[in-house]
């Protein structure tokens, strides 16, 4: 008997195995073959099988599935209700569906390539159909797998992954995971009824949650403009600040300027500045519309900036900010004449070098810049002026055997100019450096004050003071032939030097105290023209320019300022001085 059950039980697996072969599934039709007729006793099985949006499905099914998945076609189902057994795959709506099969308590299996086999218990009752997984279904999730976060500005929004739509809409908490995404590259995007739709890209790695986010823009948003500012120039400098006698040094900040950008809507803007190219700075804060940052090193600092009106960026803007470290050093007087101090070009290192007589001014360097030559004047009551020497650091103090004030060092080092009375009127002087054979220059009428000897050494300029708002630039060689008036007597035009190439830089106003314009003439008095000078540049005086013709040195409201020759940008070094000497270095 038991073999001849064995064989009923055999040939009827083969029977039925036989009639599965060709029948299709879904919409009631039967999967893997089963009879068309459904016996008294026997019961129905039937199912849909899912995969997550974003898994690596057999292929893309356009029936509406639940929430975040999506039908999974081929899937293998097997159905075995004891003895009985039996197979097939899911169609394209992943329904599948098996007939006749016998009452009792059956094991349903659900396997892809790819995907986590699962397994259920179910119940089939006579002459009834069991619903594998329930209304949900059954969802097969990858073996391996990451997730998404998908957050955005508004509740309601459908979220669609590699362009299908998940049946998925961002929840009121503004923020949904799609679980059990295959590890690569997918695209994520979120669209709602009067907003602009948008997409992103966004790399999912295997047990890990990959976050995007959207900010979707109403219909008709015009996205901000941004504008961060005119290219620009600044310096690598020191400044100072100066309170009871005593000078603080600070960093020189450079202020990056945003204020400009703006949004057609009226919408309020934010800032977002992120550095591109140059000495990497920190930015004092990344999000404001003025942020500033310290130049340390030359160079050209380029600097992205992108706004953002709520909804959308702007294209970004960018801006370069060129900085440059000014070499060589400088000497002057103190606004007050009282203290003679050096510093290094761009500020730093700033040092008091004498201090101890009653009037201390008009420095100049010696060619080699290892001396300086100054007047002093010893006490208040004592009314002479000393012509005085002393080495760069500001030891080895010594007055030469003359009276008068120290006018310029000439450029071989083997001579110096200074002033001092020659029939009641202040004259010029030449002499060697250690005030012996001093040569009388002029006796023309009206005091000279400041002289300078052209680079090559050959011709003198000076200041005469003709009347009393006439004040006149004067040249003479250096033997004081050739004297001759390049300005004119009607005009207060001072503080003279020699540029570069042989052109007078100096200064001219309507009369004594007048506001004073920077010019610039040919060495013979010709071609005189108004010099370019930075914004907030206003009554300069005492210019005096580099070697290298790229920077002026002047003073303005008692304090020392430099500006690049081309006007294009100008600092205070917070610095009280005038009378102001540079010299390349060291």
């Amino acid at each position: 008997m038991k073999k001849i059950k064995s064989y009923i039980y055999v040939a009827g697996m083969l029977g039925m195995m036989i009639a599965c072969a060709g029948c299709g599934g879904g919409g009631g039709g039967g999967v893997g073959g089963l009879s068309p007729q459904q016996t008294t006793g026997e019961g129905i099985i039937e199912g849909y099988v899912y995969v997550p949006y974003g898994s690596s499905a057999a292929r893309v099914a356009e029936a509406t599935g639940q929430a975040g998945n999506k039908p999974a076609q081929g899937a293998s189902v097997r159905a075995t209700c004891g003895d009985i057994g039996k197979i097939g795959n899911t169609n394209a709506e992943g329904y599948f569906e098996f007939k006749n099969m016998p009452t009792g308590t059956c094991e349903v299996e659900v396997s892809m390539s790819g995907y986590a086999a699962w397994s259920e218990s179910v119940r089939v009752s006579a002459n009834q159909k069991t619903v594998v997984g329930g209304t949900q279904g059954v969802v097969i999730t990858p073996v391996t797998h990451g997730s998404i976060r998908v957050a955005a500005n508004v509740a309601g929004a459908g979220i669609t992954l590699n362009g299908e739509n998940t049946n998925v809409t961002i929840p009121e908490n503004l923020y949904y995971t799609l679980p059990y995404i295959s590890p690569g590259t997918h695209t994520v995007g979120v669209s709602k009824a009067g907003y602009a739709s948008a997409e992103k890209q966004v790399s999912v790695t295997a047990g890990v949650a990959a976050n995007v986010d959207f900010t979707l823009a109403p219909s008709g948003n015009r996205a901000p403009v941004a504008n961060a500012g005119t290219d620009a120039k600044t310096f690598v400098a020191t400044v100072y600040a100066y309170s009871n006698n005593i000078y603080t040094p600070s960093d020189h900040y450079y202020t990056l300027d945003g204020s400009g950008s703006s949004d057609a809507d009226g919408d309020s803007i934010t800032y977002r500045w992120e550095q591109e190219s140059g000495p990497t700075v920190s930015l004092s804060v990344s999000s404001g519309s003025k942020p500033t940052f310290v130049p340390r090193q030359t160079g050209t600092y380029v600097f992205k900036l992108t706004v953002n009106d709520g909804y959308v960026d702007s294209a970004p803007d960018y801006v370069n900010v060129y900085a440059e470290k000014i070499a060589g050093k400088i000497v002057f007087s103190s606004s007050s004449s009282t203290k003679i101090s050096k510093a290094n070009a761009d500020g730093t290192s700033l040092t008091v070098l004498a201090h101890e007589s009653y009037s201390n001014a008009q420095p100049h360097w010696s060619p080699d810049g290892e001396r300086i030559v100054f007047t002093t004047q010893p006490g208040g009551a004592e009314t002479t002026h000393y012509v005085t020497m002393m080495n760069a650091d500001g030891t080895g103090k010594v007055a030469l055997p003359v009276e008068g004030i120290s006018r310029d060092w000439s450029p071989d080092g083997n001579n110096i100019l200074f002033t001092k009375k020659y029939n009641l009127t202040e004259q010029i002087y030449q002499s060697d450096t250690n005030g012996n054979n001093p040569v009388l220059l002029t006796t023309t009428p009206g005091n000279k004050l400041f002289s300078r000897y052209s680079q090559d050494g050959t011709k003198i300029i000076f200041e005469n003071w003709v009347s009393y708002d006439g004040v006149v630039i004067g040249r003479m060689n250096r033997d004081g032939s050739d004297y001759r008036h390049l300005t004119s007597e009607n005009r207060t035009s001072a503080y003279m030097s020699w540029t570069p190439e042989g052109r007078i830089l100096y200064t001219d106003a309507d009369c004594i105290g007048c506001t004073q314009t920077l010019k610039v003439m040919n060495a013979d008095g010709t071609g005189a023209q108004t010099w370019p000078v930075a914004a907030g540049v206003s009554d300069p005086w005492n210019p005096v320019m580099t070697d290298d013709g790229r920077f002026i040195y002047f003073t303005q409201n008692d304090k020392i300022h430099v500006m690049y020759a081309d006007g294009s940008a100008v600092l205070n070094l917070g610095i009280w001085g005038t009378n102001i000497d540079y010299h390349p270095g060291p």
